[in-house]
């Protein structure tokens, strides 16, 4: 007996969400273990430093540390190596981990509708992204007060922030963003204001991705009790 394999209907799983954790995990880790190599490097192996002659004669002279590119005359280069440069990774980092599972979400909830025969459809909300998940999530599915959605509802903030506000802690009217802000009053999470920007320390990348897991077990309880 011979099997056409190209014949075959592969049913599309319903849920990745396990795939897409233990993905994005090991993103975060080697985002930071990126992150660390190069302050690591910084640290050992330092910036050079040039005499500059200002008059030989009366003994002066400045001194400017480079490194890659950078001087101390423009900027503090400890500053900029140990604590710009990994908040920046961290941020476009954050950019991806938030779109994989804004990506995963919708396609979750076309499956669903699909599978079920949802006369309401994602596409057919309001709302975009992850908000417009939610709302589906709501209706179709019925996980009503999710405890976790309104965390996510910040970090989106925070998110769009990064992407389309030079991560600014403000709008651009001058406003505080709320959200923001009380993510960086609350003392557990990892991220703080430097300046008018979000700064992003280690650690904050696992919250965000635990944020994500435990949405997803709710969403994952309430089907199982249907």
């Amino acid at each position: 007996m011979t099997i056409n394999f190209g014949n075959l209907v592969l049913k599309t799983p319903l849920f990745t969400f396990d795939f897409t954790y233990n993905l994005m995990r090991s993103f975060i880790a080697h985002t930071e273990d990126s992150i660390n190599a190069s302050i690591f490097e910084y640290i050992e192996k330092g910036p050079e430093t040039y005499e500059i002659e200002i008059c030989a004669e009366e003994g002066i002279y400045q001194y400017m540390e480079h490194y890659k590119g950078l001087d101390s005359q423009d900027v503090f280069l400890d500053d900029i190596f140990k604590n710009y440069f990994p908040s920046v990774q961290r941020r476009s980092a954050l950019l991806t981990l938030v779109a994989t599972y804004e990506h995963e979400l919708e396609h979750f909830c076309d499956i669903y509708a699909e599978r079920h025969s949802s006369p309401i459809k994602l596409n057919d909300l309001k709302g975009q992204g992850l908000e417009r998940v939610d709302l589906f999530v709501k209706k179709i599915i019925g996980v009503k007060n999710s405890k976790i959605f309104p965390t996510i509802k910040k970090i989106i903030k925070l998110r769009n922030s990064c992407a389309h506000n030079d991560a600014r802690v403000l709008e651009k009217d001058g406003q505080q963003i709320k959200a923001i802000e009380e993510l960086i009053n609350d003392v557990a999470i990892n991220v703080s204001q430097d300046g008018n920007q979000i700064h992003i320390a280690e650690g904050f990348l696992t919250f965000v991705l635990e944020q994500f897991y435990c949405y997803t077990n709710e969403i994952h309880t309430r089907i199982k009790e249907k």
